[in-house]
């Protein structure tokens, strides 16, 4: 009988380092491209690492090394080559000739997993769209090395057709899926609307940080959760409630990687339109990584250029379980907590210090402040110079015609609601007075 098992993939992955990192750390992505290749169900048999200043402009690494590299490909049947960084299209072209080989960049490899993963209609359509407009900044379409290997990486989502669009018909597909998305943010900007009397949470860190599993411990839910790059795509909401039954609504997205395609980004607007607009951001961090900064700082990067990053910031440093109790983990949570104050250390796994982290959430949002304009009568001296010595006053005037000091001012909810009521009073006694 003909087995009907899958045949993995068998790749080799290829890095340059060119020195202007640590080599450690360079090893670190090369390490990352492998788990990214495991989630695309490929088999890793071997990687290559060549020291460089610069790439080659032709095959991106020395022809020497491409000799080497189809060599052992021969020998161990290998299908895929898996570059660490994004090629240009001449350069993939002169590999795969050189070495009979498929050729997928570090770009390529992200765009597969997402297609692979996308279930949903909306999410289906934004990894189209991300790929399309990569073909058709490549042109990936004069690339007839693709066609040999039928469904290998690099060949999901929008499919052979896709590839052999050429410029316009690309084009023309890429206008329609932008319009059908746009429809996809309307709908979901209205039913942000409806629940804009809530505060919203997002969860975001970097991809496989532990954001799903800490998302299902703070709402009850039991979405999948695996020990895969970018397992969740789409953006989940639900609402949790604390002791005193006050609600909030938080939101789970899709994780953050070092050099994320622009073009994901870009695709995935509507989805990424949670954390734009969160109140507060719970930025998931696993410090069981020996490069989670580096890790903190790209995901910084990409909310940094949503336009995300001037959002008030809860760091949760997850698996803290992971650390050992000794002197070298006591600094460690030490340093943390000078660097970050606004952080717990949880472990979502175990439902370790989670009273704290909602305690923290809900104390957060409580004394959260925001801009507010406010006009008060020039009477009320005590109530303005309160307001100056004890709030952040961002603008000033005063209206002579009304007799009113207008102060634009960062605030806190709760206090806004006291100052603005304690306004009416005076401008209800004052009207019955008179």
């Amino acid at each position: 009988m003909e087995s009907t098992k899958k045949v993995k993939e068998r790749v080799f992955l290829i890095g340059l380092f060119t020195g202007k990192e640590k080599r450690d750390e360079y090893e670190r992505t090369v390490d990352e491209l492998e788990h990214l290749s495991r989630t695309a169900d490929a088999e890793v048999l071997g990687r290559f690492v060549q020291h460089l200043e610069k790439p080659n402009p032709s095959t991106y690494i020395g022809k020497g090394k491409i000799t080497e590299i189809s060599n052992e490909a021969k020998k161990k049947d290998v299908d895929t080559l898996i570059f660490n960084d994004e090629l240009s299209p001449a350069q993939a072209k002169n590999i795969a000739r050189l070495t009979s080989c498929n050729v997928v960049d570090r770009t390529e490899l992200i765009l597969d997993i997402f297609a692979t993963h996308a279930k949903t209609k909306q999410a289906k359509m934004q990894v189209e769209l991300a790929m399309l407009q990569y073909n058709y900044s490549k042109l990936r379409n004069l690339w007839q090395h693709f066609s040999r290997i039928e469904g290998g990486i690099g060949t999901r989502g929008p499919g052979e057709t896709q590839i052999e669009l050429d410029r316009r018909e690309i084009k023309k597909k890429i206008n329609i899926l932008q319009k059908r998305i746009e429809e996809v943010e309307k709908h979901a900007v209205l039913k942000r609307k409806k629940r804009t009397a809530l505060k919203n949470v997002s969860l975001v860190g970097y991809t496989n940080a532990g954001k799903t599993t800490l998302f299902n411990r703070l709402t009850g839910e039991k979405l999948y959760v695996a020990d895969q790059l970018f397992a969740t795509l789409d953006s989940t909401t639900r609402a949790v409630c604390n002791d005193s039954d006050d609600k909030i609504v938080i939101s789970d997205t899709i994780g953050f990687i070092k050099k994320l395609p622009h073009n994901l980004i870009t695709s995935f607007h509507s989805t990424l339109l949670e954390v734009t607009e969160a109140d507060l951001l719970l930025h998931v961090v696993d410090i069981s990584q020996p490069d989670f900064e580096n890790y903190i700082q790209s995901v910084n990067d990409v909310l940094k250029e949503i336009g995300a990053l001037d959002r008030d910031i809860l760091y949760v440093f997850n698996k803290a379980d992971q650390l050992r109790d000794d002197l070298n983990a006591k600094l460690i949570r030490k340093r943390l907590m000078m660097n970050y104050p606004n952080s717990v250390f949880v472990s979502a796994r175990y439902d370790e210090n989670f009273d704290e982290l909602l305690s923290l959430i809900f104390g957060f949002l409580k004394s959260q402040k925001r801009d507010e304009v406010l006009h008060i009568p020039l009477e009320m001296k005590k109530l303005i110079r309160f307001l100056k010595e004890q709030t952040e006053v961002l603008e000033k005037q005063i209206d002579k015609s009304n007799r009113e000091q207008i102060l634009k001012v960062r605030i806190a909810k709760e206090l806004s609601q006291k100052v603005k009521k304690q306004i009416e009073d005076y401008k209800y006694l004052k009207y019955i007075n008179e």
